[in-house]
């Protein structure tokens, strides 16, 4: 196959057409939703602080977690269990632990807005849902460990909960195809997909401006799957165009303003000192703008809270925005460059964003933490490589060639709920295929593009999806249109 850009791209768009072309459409996504445990809580939390469940178990971040002293079974309100003791990879900690039917109960039940909570070191639980992890965490966001039970759970270690999608039929024809078949049919779905993104800010560029266009693309990116949404709306309500013409204080207030974290809550229940002068300096300089900007409560923006990972709180991401916008000048150019490696220019320009305050804190009100925090992880790096950067550059700065062949060298970010169900749907138990076709990021793509184009549009429970029947036709051209990118090559050799 040639790798030239747009050419693998063209070759799935064909290929997907023939497939609609010919009939119906995909398959309706299987999922399992979570059981109801036969036994009652107070049963279970009896077997629990009776011993029956033992005292070892790994945490569903993989921590090991022993029971040191099971405490006090409280019949008032507040944790089930006081003065408990429990060792989280070493680390004796003690204090309260709750324990639940469903891990969503923590937030259902409203223990994480209680502050007879703040303190509780182990969640325990027998159920969860089965497409998102739910991460619990206290007032102050600061996360609290968690065990599912084992006998509830499917594997020891960090459990997937329950069966996320069951396989398809096209996992019989994808087996019998060779390793190289299918990273191709793979290749030319993702060149696919980081065309029709590349469309995409092309078009928000010709709309608004390419400046505008990045910094709403970046702004998404930080938002993660949960925020993507809230994050877009921030940067659309605080253009980068007004943004780079105030001083550095004055455009943090402004977008932590208009995102609705600089109310009197926020600096009544601000963890420390810190904190709340960090909130005086942007309250000193967002009233005098607020009129223009605050906009009715009806309309205030929809932030996500529950669920995230402490790192990810939306107000730790502002942080991150306001620092991108403190170097947009470095930033700006990303799409203009003509530099011989793109992911190493956006290394440079964005692992090392600094911010004092950021930094050190999840969010306003939490504790900070006692070692420095990078503003962006090396996945987040990957996602605003992958879904900004690269195909704003296509899109806009030409040289498609050598830009889609530096794609091909990005490797994986970790894996989530979407393409887990994917993986499983297209390759079934076959743990090793599914391991070799998410091993770098374009593979990743190709398989939510192929899963999103098929999988999400069927309504036959995959029975009528033609598919499976299809995936012959690309075998039989595959591998005698060209050669594979050198990275995959040597991957599939190993």
């Amino acid at each position: 196959m040639k790798l030239n850009f747009p050419e693998a791209a063209k070759r799935y768009l064909r290929f997907r057409d023939s497939i609609f072309s010919a009939g119906t459409g995909t398959v309706s996504l299987m999922v399992s939703e979570p059981s109801a445990s036969s036994e009652s809580e107070l049963e279970i939390q009896a077997r629990w602080f009776g011993g029956e469940f033992g005292r070892e178990f790994i945490g569903t971040e993989g921590e090991r977690i022993e029971i040191v002293q099971f405490g006090h079974w409280n019949r008032a309100a507040g944790p089930d269990f006081t003065e408990a003791a429990v060792r989280i990879d070493g680390e004796l900690k003690a204090g309260p632990i709750e324990l639940d039917l469903d891990v969503r109960d923590w937030e259902s039940h409203g223990h994480g807005s209680n502050p007879a909570f703040e303190e509780t070191v182990l969640h325990v639980f027998t159920d969860g849902p089965s497409l998102n992890r739910f991460y619990t965490r206290t007032n102050a966001h600061r996360r609290v460990a968690q065990v599912q039970l084992p006998q509830y759970a499917w594997s020891q270690g960090p459990p997937d909960f329950l069966p996320e999608a069951f396989p398809g039929r096209c996992v019989a024809p994808l087996s019998r195809m060779t390793d190289a078949e299918v990273d191709s049919l793979l290749l030319s779905a993702a060149q696919y997909r980081l065309q029709q993104k590349a469309e995409r800010l092309r078009v928000m560029s010709s709309s608004t401006s390419p400046q505008q266009a990045l910094f709403q693309g970046l702004a998404e990116a930080l938002g993660f799957r949960s925020n993507k949404t809230p994050m877009a709306i921030l940067s659309q309500r605080c253009p980068i165009g007004e943004l780079i013409e105030m001083a550095p204080l004055d455009r943090e207030a402004r977008l932590f303003g208009a995102a609705g974290f600089l109310d009197r809550e926020q600096f009544d229940k601000a963890a420390n000192h810190e904190a709340r002068r960090y909130l005086r300096q942007l309250w000193d300089r967002w009233w005098k703008m607020r009129d223009d900007v605050d906009p009715l409560r009806s309309r205030s923006i929809p932030w996500c809270f529950s669920g995230n990972r402490p790192l990810n709180h939306p107000q730790r991401r502002v942080g991150a925005l306001a620092a991108l916008v403190d170097s947009w000048d470095e930033i700006s150019s990303l799409w203009e460059q003509n530099v011989n490696n793109l992911e190493n220019e956006v290394n440079n320009s964005l692992k090392n964003l600094h911010h004092p305050f950021w930094e050190l804190n999840y969010t306003l009100r939490a504790t900070p933490s006692p070692k420095r925090l990078r503003l962006l992880g090396q996945d987040r790096l990957r996602d605003v490589l992958g879904n900004v950067v690269f195909p704003g550059a296509i899109g806009l700065a030409g040289d498609e060639d050598r830009l889609w062949a530096e794609f091909l060298e990005l490797g994986k970010v970790d894996s989530n709920h979407k393409l887990r169900r994917a993986s499983l749907r297209l390759f079934g138990p076959d743990e090793k295929r599914r391991k070799l076709f998410t091993s770098y990021y374009h593979q990743q793509q190709g398989l939510l593009q192929i899963y999103h184009d098929f999988c999400l549009e069927d309504v036959s429970d995959c029975e009528h999806c033609p598919f499976p029947e299809q995936l012959v036709q690309w075998q039989r051209k595959s591998m005698s249109e060209g050669a594979l990118p050198a990275a995959t090559e040597t991957m599939l050799l190993q």
